[in-house]
């Protein structure tokens, strides 16, 4: 769990911003929707590794948006001061459908400058999904990050775009943000809120309506069994609109070790 500056990092180094320039390019086109829920932090911290199980579930009166599940697993290490990356693995359960694979992913997360060197610590997180199993259009996507933490409390925020590429790749181009705001408690405990949105085709965004948009509190809590450490996200989410779901829950837990 990211919680106040944990002193001085390294500088940046200009191989980050060389591969920047190279997402920027490739990013020209997106697709975007709400099924993997999460929170991207900027930060990252050389040596460390860590193992990840996140999900969540849909209720709603609509069995159309009720019952759907999806499911991740995580192995993430941090390569440099500046570079983290990761494996995933993730189930999906489609409302009125049963559990199946879904994708695998390789995810990179690149720090920009040393933690609280500036007002706002910038970052950007990619990640490129595969799926030949089910025989679904690739997917590239590109997250730009950013957190404030000051005193006690830490605001972080989510600027997703996503691109199909391969033979059944849909052209469009979608929007998606998300945002987490907590207040520290003490050192391991912390209280807040997420919010998550999609908001559609950016050259013609649809009716509010027909948006998803879901808030709501959250607990996260980072404790020890014996010499495990175990950090836990708890959110639960109400739908603000027509198009998204009455409820959904989500869980994260996290088992990082160096």
């Amino acid at each position: 769990m990211h919680k106040l500056p944990k002193g001085q990092k390294n500088n940046s180094s200009p191989a980050r911003y060389q591969l920047l320039i190279l997402i920027q390019l490739i990013t020209l086109n997106c697709w975007a929707d709400l099924s993997d829920l999460k929170v991207y932090s900027p930060i990252v911290e050389k040596g460390e590794m860590g193992l990840e199980i996140l999900g969540n579930t849909t209720v709603d009166n609509n069995n159309t948006k009720d019952g759907f599940q999806y499911h991740e697993l995580e192995y993430e290490y941090g390569v440099t001061d500046w570079w983290a990356t990761s494996i995933t693995a993730s189930l999906i359960k489609p409302s009125r459908e049963s559990l199946k694979y879904n994708v695998l992913g390789w995810e990179n997360t690149l720090q920009f400058f040393e933690q609280g060197k500036y007002w706002l610590d910038p970052g950007v997180h990619f990640e490129l999904e595969f799926d030949d199993e089910n025989d679904k259009p690739k997917v590239f996507e590109m997250r730009l990050l950013f957190e404030k933490t000051s005193e006690n409390y830490q605001h972080t925020a989510n600027l997703n775009f996503e691109q199909q590429f391969g033979s059944k790749a849909d052209e469009s181009t979608e929007l998606e943000y998300i945002w987490r705001s907590r207040f520290f408690v003490t050192e391991e405990f912390a209280i807040g809120f997420e919010a998550y949105g999609a908001m559609g085709e950016i050259k013609d965004f649809p009716p509010m309506e027909n948006q998803e948009h879901i808030i709501g509190p959250a607990i996260y809590n980072e404790f020890k069994i014996g010499n495990i450490e175990i950090e836990s996200h708890l959110v639960w989410m109400f739908g603000l609109t027509e198009d998204s779901a009455d409820n959904t829950f989500r869980w994260q837990i996290e088992f990082p070790f160096n």
